[in-house]
Order: structure tokens, then sequence, then C-alpha cells
């Protein structure tokens, strides 16, 4: 009975070191799972720190489209002034200084015709002036 007994307990001591073995496996595999679980965490913290700057930056860009949009309106508003004001203001004077330079345009047409319309009178009554300015110089 001695060698069953010791060999029962032999089967015992080497039960017991493959439950050691085992615990110590169970035991890695826990801090395995506890540095991903942290790492995982530190991740997930990095990911949401980064979307709530994307956040933020979204939140400006808005604000800032807004913004231009504001600023877009009033330039628009300053253009639609800027126009009533040239075409009840300035058009009016504009016309005036383009009608007073055709009238200017056309007194120098009658200018010239009447400067050659001068011109030929003189040229013919030079012909009929001539003798008698000689009659009278000799």
């Amino acid at each position: 009975m001695a060698g069953l007994n010791d060999e029962i307990l032999f089967l015992l001591g080497e039960l017991r070191e493959g439950q050691k073995r085992q615990e110590s496996s169970i035991g890695q595999i826990n801090e395995r799972m506890e540095e991903e679980g942290k790492r995982a965490y530190e991740s997930r913290s990095k990911i949401h720190e980064r979307l709530d700057e994307h956040t933020k930056q979204i939140g400006h860009l808005e604000s800032t489209v807004v913004v231009a949009g504001q600023i877009v309106a009033q330039q628009r508003e300053v253009f639609s002034s800027l126009k009533t004001t040239i075409d009840e203001d300035i058009k009016p004077t504009i016309d005036e200084v383009k009608n007073i330079k055709k009238l200017g345009k056309w007194a120098s047409v009658v200018f010239v015709g009447l400067g050659f319309t001068a011109g030929g009178a003189a040229f013919t009554m030079w012909d009929t002036v001539r003798p008698l300015f000689g009659k009278l110089a000799r």
C-alpha cells in the first residue's frame, strides 16, 4: 500500500504543480489584459481629446464662416448704396459732361468749316481784290 500512497502523493504533486502553472499563466494573462486595458483607455482618451479639439476647431470655423457671411452682406449693402449713389448723383453729371464734349466736337467742326469757308472766300476774293490793290499801288 505504501507504493500506492506514494504514487497518489506523486500524482497529487504533479496536479498541484500543474495547478500552479495554470495559476501563473492566468496571472500573466490577467496582467497582459490589464496592460491592454490601460493602453486602450489611454488610446480612447487621446481619441476623445482629438475629437474635442476637432469640435473646437469646427466651432471656430463655423463662427469664422458666419462672420465672413456678415462681412459679405455688409459689402453687398455698400455696393448697393454706391450703385444707387452713382445712378442718382454721378451718372447725370457724367451724361452732362458727355453732352458738353459732343457740343465741343460740333463746335470744332463748325469752326473748321467756317475757316475753310473764309479761306475759300478769301482765295476767291483775292483774284478780285488783287487788281484793285495793283491799281492803288501804282
